[in-house]
């Protein structure tokens, strides 16, 4: 029954996909292709976008670019995250001077900043998403790292007085639920960032075609990047991301 379910809502979502694609054609068919191409122009494009060996070297490259951005953000994360809890000084820094300006600083701003500071190079794209989605993970962490169980943390130290060993076989998979979705949050986000970093800070990738497409008003162009982002997305979240925090979840769970 559960599996029947599953089939259905997968089946409503597709006929959904359908409906709007349908929709889309009957609106864009009357109107130029550089205000609102058809579907299948713009699938035509993203054809060639995929086919074309220089434009998958943009692809390639803001995908490096935005996986680089998200591992350092969770890294950084965990560190601080880390260091709050061993210390009510550090934790005071972090929740109410680091954390409040991480959230409050205009993007905009990062991206200028970036550019002055760093000119235009992949290591200013990659400091300006690191900057913008830090704080989406951070609170992610604190929480993890706060929300453990204090009964299997006086059982793991009774069973081991190695604070390494107790660090990465318990805290960490205690943890990981919390930063796994804050690491999800951090790649949705690292790709719309990507595109405005790279408008600003970079010759190379998806925003820098985004930019060219814009020059020639190539509306095709636009959407097929826009939407390759979101099949970029679905695939790393579906096939990684998301298996990884279930079985965390899971496992927690049977704890």
């Amino acid at each position: 029954m559960w599996n029947n379910q599953i089939y259905r809502t997968a089946y409503s979502s597709e006929l959904l996909i359908l409906t709007v694609c349908g929709f889309w054609w009957l609106i864009a068919k009357d109107l130029p292709d550089f205000v609102l191409p058809t579907p299948i122009e713009v699938l035509m494009s993203l054809i060639t976008l995929l086919t074309d060996s220089t434009t998958v070297g943009h692809v390639f490259i803001s995908m490096s670019r935005v996986v680089a951005a998200v591992f350092l953000a969770a890294l950084i994360s965990i560190l601080l995250a880390v260091l709050s809890r061993r210390n009510i000084f550090f934790d005071t820094v972090i929740e109410n001077n680091i954390l409040v300006v991480l959230n409050s600083f205009p993007s905009v701003g990062w991206a200028i900043l970036g550019v002055i500071w760093f000119s235009i190079s992949d290591g200013t794209v990659v400091f300006i998403e690191i900057m913008i989605i830090t704080p989406f993970c951070l609170i992610n962490c604190l929480q993890g790292f706060r929300q453990m169980d204090q009964e299997l943390l006086e059982m793991g130290k009774s069973l081991s007085r190695n604070t390494f060993r107790n660090f990465f076989k318990l805290h960490i998979p205690l943890a990981v639920p919390f930063i796994i979705a804050g690491v999800r949050m951090s790649y949705g986000i690292a790709w719309k960032i990507a595109i405005v970093a790279e408008l600003f800070g970079a010759s190379s990738g998806l925003g820098w075609l985004l930019q060219q497409a814009q020059n020639q008003s190539n509306a095709q162009r636009v959407l097929a990047v826009c939407i390759l982002i979101v099949i970029l997305f679905s695939i790393i979240d579906g096939l990684i991301l998301r298996p990884i925090a279930r079985r965390y979840s899971i496992n927690i769970m049977e704890t």
